[in-house]
């Protein structure tokens, strides 16, 4: 099954859409700032998995310019 991410605006976007979840009794978790970091690093460790390795001297040359 599918899951969404909903991002509201503002406190009160955000307690409107609790409120419209609990009563339809869909399941939701509320995720805090370091979990949404770690969902993001996981998308883009996903995104970059077949991509060909590169070499610390070349990582090191993009950085230094």
């Amino acid at each position: 099954m599918e899951a969404l991410i909903l991002k509201p605006a503002n406190k009160e976007e955000a307690t409107l859409l609790k409120n419209m979840v609990r009563n339809m009794k869909v399941k939701y978790a509320v995720i805090n700032d370091e979990d949404k970091e770690d969902y993001a690093m996981a998308r883009a460790l996903l995104a970059t998995k077949n991509s060909k390795p590169v070499s610390k001297e070349t990582i090191m040359r993009k950085l230094k310019s």
